[in-house]
Formats: structure tokens, C-alpha cells, sequence
């Protein structure tokens, strides 16, 4: 059996309106966590790109950025925390891809 956590966390404006909601899951194997962001309806998105990306209003984008880091160092804290019950060295967190090298060197 392989235990899982989901990290969910909200993103709100200055009017405390939810924005965007920061997803990740972290399965203690040494990976660093992946956080994807989806948006909390149209208001914020003002168009598109022409590779389909949406573009978002600046406050929004702003937001979005300062909650990021906060939320990965939860992720990561947690992650580390896994990695512990699992029998993995927690260092490996820190940097991308290291968990797929066998000498760790």
C-alpha cells in the first residue's frame, strides 16, 4: 500500500474572492512537488495566447506569484515528512530529479 497526501490551497483577492486554487501530490519518493494552479472561473482570464495559455489580469497574476512560494514550502516540508515514514532521505526533495539517480553523488 502506497500513502498519498493532496495538498489543496486557495487563493483570494483583496476582496477575499477565491481566485485560484494551488494543487499538488506528494507520495514520499524524494520527489520535489509539482504545484498546478487552475483558476476559479473566467473573471480573471482577459484572453488567450496564441499557444492557448490564458492571460490573466496583473493583480491576479501577482497574487498567484507571492502564494506560490508559501505553498511550496509547505509542499515541501510535507514531502519531506513522507519521505521519512517511507524510508527515503528527504534531502532529495530539495532538487529536481535527484530521486531518479541511483548514486547519488
Amino acid at each position: 500500500m502506497q500513502k498519498n497526501i493532496t495538498l489543496v490551497e486557495k487563493v483570494f483577492n483583496y476582496k477575499n474572492e477565491e481566485i485560484a486554487t494551488m494543487q499538488t501530490v506528494l507520495t514520499g519518493d524524494g520527489s520535489t512537488p509539482i504545484i498546478t494552479v487552475y483558476g476559479s472561473g473566467l473573471s480573471n482570464i482577459i484572453g488567450y495566447n496564441d499557444d492557448g495559455t490564458a492571460i490573466i489580469d496583473n493583480t491576479t497574476k501577482k497574487l498567484i506569484e507571492e502564494a506560490k512560494p508559501k505553498f511550496m514550502a509547505k509542499a515541501i516540508k510535507e514531502q519531506k515528512k513522507l519521505c521519512v515514514e517511507n524510508g527515503v532521505d528527504p534531502d532529495l526533495v530539495n532538487m529536481i530529479g535527484l530521486e531518479k539517480k541511483v548514486n547519488n553523488e
